[in-house]
């Protein structure tokens, strides 16, 4: 998990070569659960917590994430608020297409197994 939001953190930095982490904190918790936020000098802000779901077997179960980012471009804040579950990855904002109807033409994943 670190991985993934370090590597995040560097893509961020390729972008704006002048842009530096102003704030950066990470926590995790005996039951699994997480926090993280970090900023950047060029307005960029993430934070996402989430939880571990064991399953029945090692390896399995879930994890059950939400979060959000925002950047500004063009003078212009757009943010993105978003969920990850056993479902999916789930992104709404002002500035995103709205997908929610898509469940009822397509049901949930369990209609699928």
């Amino acid at each position: 998990m670190k991985t993934v939001l370090l590597l995040c953190l560097a893509a961020v930095v390729v972008a704006d070569k002048s842009a530096r982490i102003v704030n950066y904190q990470y926590g995790i918790e005996e039951d699994g659960a997480y926090e993280a936020k970090y900023q950047t000098t060029n307005d960029i802000e993430s934070s996402d917590s989430g939880i571990s779901y064991p399953g029945e077997v090692p390896e399995a179960g879930n994890y059950v994430r939400t979060g959000s980012y925002s950047y500004t471009w063009e003078g212009k804040t757009y943010t993105v608020t978003w969920t990850a579950d056993e479902n999916g990855f789930h992104p709404s904002g002002d500035h995103l297409p709205d997908f929610s109807h898509t469940r009822e033409h397509i049901g949930s994943i369990d209609d699928h197994l």
